[in-house]
């Protein structure tokens, strides 16, 4: 594969040129959100999250070094996790799909592992694309969330839950010393 990504962790430039360069849809969802449209301030707000994201990564072609997209999951409360993408008009339909399958088959699970039960993204309710690349990643579409942006905008509500995945208790949690031992 040609177009294959790799995923790193947090990068000030990298994630500070994805602010700067978001595609025009994802800004227009982002910003109806936050108080100003700036991006050294959202660049800002993400650094500051950063001891509550429990999964962050950066994507980029693996022939290049500029990055297409980022996405994460924060701790919004105990066993909730609230989860953000966006990126550049560099990523392409087969960027989107390595990231949704990444999102779907690594993110989530080790979001289960670490205790959540619930993960949820709210996207622009007129932001189609958002809504198929979070049902491609394994969310669900739980409902509308009426006038959740600044000038009135209504959003959509997808979620991952522990129980649409068929697991109805948390994992136990076993140390690394006592798993080496077993």
């Amino acid at each position: 594969m040609t177009d294959a990504l790799t995923f790193e962790g947090w990068s000030d430039a990298m994630v500070l040129h994805l602010c700067k360069n978001m595609r025009a849809k994802d800004a227009e969802e982002i910003y109806a959100q936050r108080p100003d449209q700036n991006a050294f301030s959202l660049y800002r707000d993400l650094a500051d999250v950063g001891p509550r994201h429990l999964w962050f990564e950066v994507a980029r072609p693996a022939a290049s070094m500029t990055p297409v997209a980022l996405f994460g999951v924060a701790a919004l409360s105990p066993g909730v996790g609230v989860a953000h993408m966006f990126g550049t008009d560099a990523l392409t339909i087969n960027h989107c799909r390595q990231i949704a399958d990444r999102i779907r088959d690594v993110v989530v699970p080790a979001m289960l592992d670490r205790g959540l039960h619930r993960v949820h993204a709210d996207s622009l309710a007129t932001y189609h694309w958002s809504h198929r690349f979070l049902l491609r990643a394994g969310a669900r579409f739980e409902g509308p969330c009426w006038s959740l942006g600044r000038d009135g905008q209504d959003f959509a509500t997808f979620v991952w839950l522990r129980s649409d995945l068929g697991e109805t208790s948390p994992p136990k949690l076993v140390s690394t010393l006592q798993a080496e031992t077993a």
